[in-house]
Parts: structure tokens; C-alpha cells; sequence
């Protein structure tokens, strides 16, 4: 049976990310992780915060909705072997991402640094399994993967 590892990250949707990222800072001791400044400027301006061991990771993004700001997906952290074979064990329970589309291979987002998978629960809620084993992974899927910058 399939386990997941640790917690990777959990997204927090935000109204005001440099406000957030100063709360964040100041009351939590959280500080943007430098490995992941590139995931900044895409359309969704993700800031990857961390405490001073890595241990703790929140990724701050900023959502102008009225009913946007919370916790947004779950991340967990697998192999990339595992990886391959959540794909597998969500595409064969025709489990979703939140467009409604069934979880398959070129499901995967290339983050440059890991490999991601998006999907949600029966009620919406979103989860992602996140992979380090990036150069791995995309040999191993043979896809022509376009890196995101969320």
C-alpha cells in the first residue's frame, strides 16, 4: 500500500502578501527560502516561507477574492518512485484536479526544483504530493513538462 511522507508545505491564499509576508516573519519567525525565489513572479506570485531549519514551509500566495484568503492544498512529500505510483493510484480511483479533470500523467506540473500533482477530495478540498526527485521524474515520464511558476 501506498504511504505518503511528511507534510512538504501547506499554500495559505492570501489578500496582501507583503503585509502576510511581514505577519509571517514577525509572529511565526518565517522567512522566504531563497531555493524557490523563482516560483515569485509567475501569475500567482507564490513566496515559499520557511523556519530556520526547513522543517516548517508555508507557500504564501495572494488572492484579491473576497472568500480567497485561507488555507489552500495540503502538500506531501513522497519518493519519486511513489510518485509515480500515487499518479497511478488516483488516475485508476478517478480522483480530480479542481477543473474536474481525472488525474493522469500529464497531470504533473515542473516546478524545476520538484514535480507536483494537483487534486482535490470529494468536497473540494485540494492536496497536492509533492517530489524532489525532479531530474528522475521527468526522464521517467518522457513528457514534454512545462515548467510552472506556481
Amino acid at each position: 500500500m501506498l504511504t505518503l511522507g511528511k507534510i512538504d508545505h501547506i499554500h495559505i491564499r492570501v489578500k496582501d502578501v507583503p503585509k502576510a509576508l511581514k505577519w509571517y516573519q514577525r509572529v511565526l519567525g518565517l522567512a522566504p527560502d531563497a531555493r524557490y525565489k523563482h516560483m515569485q513572479n509567475g501569475p500567482h506570485g507564490t513566496v515559499m516561507l520557511a523556519n530556520s531549519n526547513g522543517a516548517v514551509r508555508l507557500a504564501i500566495s495572494e488572492d484579491k477574492a473576497e472568500t480567497a484568503s485561507g488555507v489552500g492544498a495540503i502538500a506531501f512529500v513522497v519518493s519519486g518512485q511513489d510518485f509515480l505510483e500515487w499518479i497511478d493510484q488516483l488516475a485508476g480511483e478517478r480522483v480530480t484536479n479542481a477543473e474536474g479533470q481525472t488525474i493522469a500523467r500529464d497531470s504533473v506540473r515542473d516546478h524545476r526544483i520538484f514535480c507536483s500533482l494537483f487534486f482535490v477530495d470529494p468536497f473540494g478540498n485540494p492536496f497536492e504530493i509533492v517530489s524532489y526527485d525532479h531530474t528522475w521524474l521527468v526522464g521517467k515520464l518522457k513528457l514534454n513538462i512545462q515548467p510552472t511558476t506556481e
